[in-house]
């Protein structure tokens, strides 16, 4: 079975208190072995997860709530290199629903009326009330990056629109019946839940963005449970209203940097 081989963990950075906007950083580990974007999560057994539930998540204010983690919750880990950060998801869902998007291979799905992962990034790290402004001025330096269960995704809300499987940009995948035969039916009860992997390389989020950089990021998961509309959006970082939007209730997230860099501090 591969493994990560995990080199260090970012500890102790120092950081311009202007800058600063989340006292707790989420710190990825970085790795010298890129683990491969297939939906499969092996390579992640040895790294951090983080676990988001209905008690310690933040539900957007335009869906509903549950407080049944069996119904809905999730876990995710995040990892980089000199080029690329990576995000593992293990989604815990009841009942798994792609009714909107049975075509895995679709660039353009509207992802979050189905079970489906969201990954926010705010490259320049300015905390933009409105993260859609008319322009997408803030999608040159990041944007969202939506992958649902079956691995259909969209960037269009991004500076990359249209692009899957491109390591010039990002690139993903699902556990549930991604890239295989096509799913039989629009309801899944069967299976408990599902897991994503994406891979996203740093010039899609700004210029100057690379080991070391603080970003702004989130995460959240989507979950319908009867077809149509989404049921709920949680999310790990986020204000409660419009959080998909909002980057200054994100998280902060600080690339780390390879292990010599580290040593020469």
């Amino acid at each position: 079975m591969k493994r990560l081989m995990l080199s260090c963990i970012l500890a102790g950075m120092t950081t311009d208190p202007a800058t600063a906007h989340d006292p707790k950083p989420l710190t990825p580990v970085y790795v010298t072995t890129a683990p491969v974007i297939d939906g499969n999560l092996s390579e992640w057994e040895n790294l951090p997860f983080i676990e988001v539930t209905p008690q310690n998540g933040v539900f957007d204010g335009e869906s509903g709530v549950t407080k049944m983690p069996e119904d809905f919750s999730f876990g995710f880990s995040v990892a980089n290199d000199d080029q690329y950060l990576y995000v593992a998801v293990r989604i815990v869902d009841d009942i798994l629903v792609l009714d909107t998007n049975p075509d895995p291979t679709e660039l353009h799905t509207r992802a979050w009326m189905d079970d489906a992962v969201e990954i926010f990034i705010d490259g320049d790290h300015n905390h933009a009330p409105h993260a859609r402004d008319s322009l997408g001025v803030e999608f040159n330096t990041g944007g969202e990056f939506s992958v649902v269960a079956n691995g259909a995704v969209t960037s269009d809300q991004s500076g990359v629109p249209g692009r899957g499987d491109d390591p010039e940009a990002w690139t993903s995948a699902g556990s549930y019946g991604a890239k295989g035969p096509a799913y039989a039916a629009p309801w899944d009860s069967t299976t408990g839940g599902f897991k994503i992997e994406a891979r996203l390389n740093y010039k899609i989020m700004g210029a100057n963005v690379g080991p070391g950089s603080r970003i702004g990021f989130t995460i959240s998961a989507h979950d319908d449970d009867d077809g149509g509309d989404r049921d709920v959006a949680l999310y790990w970082k986020g204000f409660d209203q419009s959080a998909w939007r909002d980057e200054s209730g994100w998280g902060d997230l600080i690339l780390a940097p390879a292990p010599a860099a580290n040593a020469a501090d």
